[in-house]
């Protein structure tokens, strides 16, 4: 475990840890030229995205997310992830997406997926000398009523990309009851870094925490406070291009419907800290 990056969690200068989201392509820089960015009342977290529980406007319920608070999408079913009042980790709304409203790519493929939904915070954010230890972080909850599958027939992640492109950290939760982490610059299908058995039906707090003041980036994953593992990377980008959150649903092998499930994904945020 690095030293560095456990210190954001055992100190509590993160409240929540962290989860990056960023998959499936560049994105446009257009949208991102100047965000803005401040610095928390703590003095520590300069707070680079925080969606602020989904509770305030632009996010009404019912509404679709691509097009708030320049949350974008490519047409990957781009229409299926909405603020809902049904669910959230603490509050009132959060981010569903049904897996009935998923449908299958037809004009791109993503093996072993059939159905893709991804859902981009673009920050094209610089990282600061001063401040190297940024967080993907969001809470998440996968919903059915089905028994465990074989596989991760239905799975739900954040994500993070560089601006070189690169996945620098991927993490979820699987239909076959695993917290799992995937591993840098991982392409869907990949094997997993790790996969931690984990409960159904209830929300996950998840981080990935990047500390950017080496040569290279190293990361490390958390799930609900508690350390999974740290990886290296050879990513040399300087710059978080987007966190993402991404939906993939697999072909049925065994009688499985993507219908019986739902991603909901809360409080979804991106902050940096001093190294030190």
């Amino acid at each position: 475990m690095n030293v560095r990056l456990g210190r954001w969690v055992s100190m509590g200068t993160v409240s929540r840890l962290p989860v990056l989201a960023a998959v499936l392509g560049l994105g446009s820089l257009a949208l991102v030229a100047a965000l803005p960015r401040s610095r928390a009342a703590d003095g520590d977290r300069i707070v680079i995205y925080d969606s602020s529980g989904f509770e305030r406007r632009p996010f009404e319920d019912g509404a679709i997310l691509a097009g708030l608070d320049n949350w974008v999408t490519l047409p990957f079913n781009p229409n299926a992830a909405r603020i809902t009042d049904a669910d959230s980790a603490n509050g009132r709304q959060s981010v569903e997406v049904r897996g009935s409203d998923l449908a299958s790519s037809k004009h791109f493929t993503f093996p072993p997926y059939e159905a893709v939904g991804s859902y981009r915070r673009p920050v094209n954010y610089a990282v600061e000398a001063a401040a190297p230890i940024v967080v993907v972080e969001a809470d998440l909850l996968l919903e059915t009523e089905e028994e465990l599958t074989d596989d991760d027939f239905f799975s739900m992640t954040i994500a993070a990309r560089s601006g070189d492109g690169e996945t620098l950290g991927e993490m979820g939760i699987s239909s076959d009851g695993s917290a799992d982490v995937y591993g840098f610059n991982a392409a869907p299908g990949d094997p997993t870094l790790q996969r931690t058995p984990t409960s159904l039906n209830r929300w996950h707090h998840m981080s990935i925490v990047m500390d950017f003041s080496g040569v290279t980036t190293e990361v490390s994953y958390w799930l609900d406070g508690e350390f999974l593992i740290a990886t290296p990377t050879t990513s040399t980008s300087k710059t978080l291009l987007r966190g993402s959150l991404v939906v993939y649903a697999r072909k049925g092998t065994g009688g499985e419907k993507r219908s019986d499930y739902t991603a909901r994904f809360d409080n979804f945020r991106i902050s940096a800290y001093a190294g030190d």
